[in-house]
Parts: structure tokens; sequence; C-alpha cells
């Protein structure tokens, strides 16, 4: 397990106002967090659209951090080459998008970034497990994906643990990250249980003081 002084924060800009990016990638990087997500959606694998490719290229030439594609998307490896095009430093897809997910991540690896995958709320985490040698990181959506602003799902923690017991057997490193309602009221939990990154999105643009939310988010 990854130790918990290391636990990274990456804020999800779904939320920002985009007449404002620039700002925000500012304000992002001063809070001290570690990474930018790009939460991906198609309107078909989530109900809602966010944006595509071509402005994710933006926000990764305009970030002074690495930034993550999550795709939550149909089809997603029809995708991949145009993310990697973007300059995206790891590309995570939802095992529920694809049926095929050992040969997605044949592809992935050709591109040489970090590559992983998503789980929703209602998969449960024995899915991936023979998936963990292939991948670098396993996003666990704590909230319903495709929509802002939702409350976390307690049950996550118990997935978080199961996650981390099953990669601790089987020798394998892996950053387990979870996305959806993170805030001040459960992130120690979630560091306790084995997270290594936690994604804050709603909290991080409501904190008065986005530097010591952060601070909160990594037990520091």
């Amino acid at each position: 397990m990854i130790e918990q002084s290391c636990v990274r924060v990456s804020i999800s800009v779904l939320g920002t106002d985009f007449m404002e990016l620039g700002r925000t990638l500012e304000r992002i990087r001063l809070s001290g967090a570690d990474s930018i997500h790009l939460d991906i959606m198609d309107g078909r694998f989530v109900p809602n659209i966010s944006f595509g490719s071509s402005i994710a290229a933006d926000i990764v030439r305009a970030s002074a951090l690495p930034c993550r594609a999550h795709l939550m998307i149909e089809h997603p490896e029809d995708a991949f080459d145009a993310f990697v095009g973007a300059g995206v430093t790891e590309l995570l897809f939802h095992v529920e998008a694809t049926r095929f997910p050992f040969r997605a991540l044949q592809l992935l690896k050709r591109s040489g970034i970090g590559r992983g995958v998503a789980v929703n709320p209602a998969t449960q985490v024995e899915s991936v497990v023979p998936l963990l040698d292939s991948v670098d990181t396993v996003l666990l959506m704590s909230v319903e994906p495709g929509f802002g602003g939702q409350s976390f799902l307690p049950g996550t923690l118990a997935k978080v643990r199961a996650l981390r017991s099953a990669a601790d057997r089987a020798g394998t490193p892996l950053r387990i990250a979870v996305d959806g309602g993170v805030d001040a009221s459960n992130a120690a939990a979630l560091r306790d249980v084995g997270a290594d990154e936690l994604v804050a999105g709603t909290a991080f643009f409501r904190a008065a003081d986005p530097a010591a939310f952060v601070r909160l988010l990594k037990g520091a």
C-alpha cells in the first residue's frame, strides 16, 4: 500500500465555469493538488455530455499539472487515440462500457501512458481483480457517474478495503482512487481503508480556502 502521507488529490474541472478556465487551473495549481481530472461524458453511457478531446487538449496545454482522462463513454476504445493525442498522462475507462477490457488495456499499453479502469457503485470489485496486473489505477466511483454534487455512498469504504486486500494478496502495486462526494467528512476514512488518491470537484470549488481543503484531503 502507498503510504498515507503520499495520498494524492486530483481536482475535477467538471463543475467549473469554463469561461474562467485559466483562472481555475491556476487556482488548482496553487492549492497543492497533484493533478487535473477530466470527466468525459457522451450522453449515452451516462445521461450528460461534457466535452471532448479538443477541449481536453486545451486544458492539458494550459495546465501546469498532469491531466487524467476519465472516459464515461460507450465503446471507449474508439476514443483512445484522440485522448492520447490530447496529451493526457493517464486514461481510465469503465469496465461496464466494454465487453473486452483486456483488449482495451492492451491497446492502451501501446500508448505508453498510465492506464486504468473505473468501477460504478453497483459493480463488485471482484470484477476487476483479474485486471490488476494490467492497470496502474482502479477508480472506484462513490456516486453514480455522470452528475456532480452527489452525496458519497458509504459502501465505498468496504470496496476500497476489499480491493486493497486483493491487490496486497496478489503483490500488485496499485493506485486506488475514489471519485464522488469526497470531502472533509470522509477523506480520513478513505485513507484509513487504503485509498491512494482522492478526486474532488464540487467540494473543492465551494471551499473558502482551497489549499487548506487539499491539505485536509491529504491528511497533511
